[in-house]
């Protein structure tokens, strides 16, 4: 018999040291995911009176795949520590963690690398030396959702974790949210947000007694937002035509001490869309945003989590 899908699992635990797996301290739902082993073999094609392959050699490998969830506070900040970040940790049972870009080639001393465990069919699949590429916030039926890309050092087979779920767990839903476009003025008009880094991480294969990536490192960051608004006036289009960069700040809050907040402290409108479609429709506006360097933050993005989780 095949366990369904459903019977799956993910985990994550940090690194104490990048690529040596530590088993699973976080169990918690996803929507999907696409984890993947990459390689692929070199065919062999030599001139000895055959058309055909003469063999294979096996190739380098990378690992990577993307992972869609609910945006929960006691997890996402697992993911965005393993990514190009500088995180500050405060509080005692309360905890804050204030995360921003960082501007570094490699991982260095940011942070902690992931292992996240994956077992599927009652198959486990343990990937090592985990980063994040890339990550999104956005919402779906006014659900919070978290998405982000990463790439690994190595998978193998380990023991089958024993999961651990909370009791009781909410979501960022309907009636949690908090707009502010710019900072300190809410708007009420926004139906759809989405809100992106990507740090172009890269594996990087060279040659030496192994074929796993020797390292992996980050390229340049690109830092956007795009949502969809009620029109209803040419403020923010003649802002658009003006060249005027502005704040935009979205809060989901479940209570004081337990929200994600995601800021963008410049932000320069790249596209602003506004056109007529169907009778009886409203007129929208489309916005592109993208962010740009802030020295007070410092850096073109900061995430605000706010939870009792404790990440050492």
């Amino acid at each position: 018999m095949v366990d369904i899908g459903a019977c799956g699992s993910i985990g994550v635990a940090r690194e104490t040291v990048i690529g040596t797996y530590v088993p699973p301290t976080k169990f918690f739902p996803i929507q999907n995911e696409s984890l993947k082993y990459v390689t692929s073999q070199i065919q062999r094609r030599g001139i000895r009176k055959s058309a055909d392959v003469l063999g294979s050699v096996a190739s380098s490998f990378q690992i990577e795949g993307d992972i869609e969830m609910e945006a929960f506070e006691e997890v996402v900040p697992y993911f965005l520590m393993a990514a190009r970040t500088n995180t500050v940790k405060s509080g005692t049972t309360d905890k804050t963690y204030t995360i921003t870009g960082a501007n570094c080639a490699g991982l260095g001393t940011l942070g902690k690398t992931l292992s996240v465990c994956i077992v599927r069919s009652g198959v486990v699949s343990a990937y090592t030396g985990v980063q994040v590429s890339s990550f999104s916030f956005t919402e779906t039926d006014g659900v919070l959702m978290f998405n982000c890309s990463v790439m690994g050092l190595n998978e193998a087979t380990q023991a089958a974790p024993t999961e651990t779920y909370p009791a009781t767990q909410t979501v960022f839903g309907p009636g949690t949210w908090d707009i502010e476009i710019p900072t300190l003025t809410d708007v009420a008009d926004v139906e759809t947000f989405t809100f992106s880094v990507e740090d172009n991480l890269q594996s990087n294969q060279r040659l030496r007694n192994a074929l796993g990536p020797a390292h992996l490192t980050y390229g340049e960051r690109s830092v956007s937002a795009e949502a969809t608004r009620d029109f209803s006036n040419r403020t923010e289009f003649d802002a658009f035509k003006a060249g005027t960069s502005n704040s935009i700040t979205i809060r989901a809050t479940k209570s004081a001490t337990n929200s994600i907040e995601m800021s963008m402290p410049v932000a320069y409108k790249e596209s602003y869309e506004f056109n007529l479609s169907g009778q009886g429709d409203l007129v929208m506006a489309s916005i592109s945003y993208f962010g740009a360097h802030n020295a007070a933050t410092p850096g073109a993005y900061q995430v605000v989590v706010k939870t009792q989780e404790d990440i050492t």
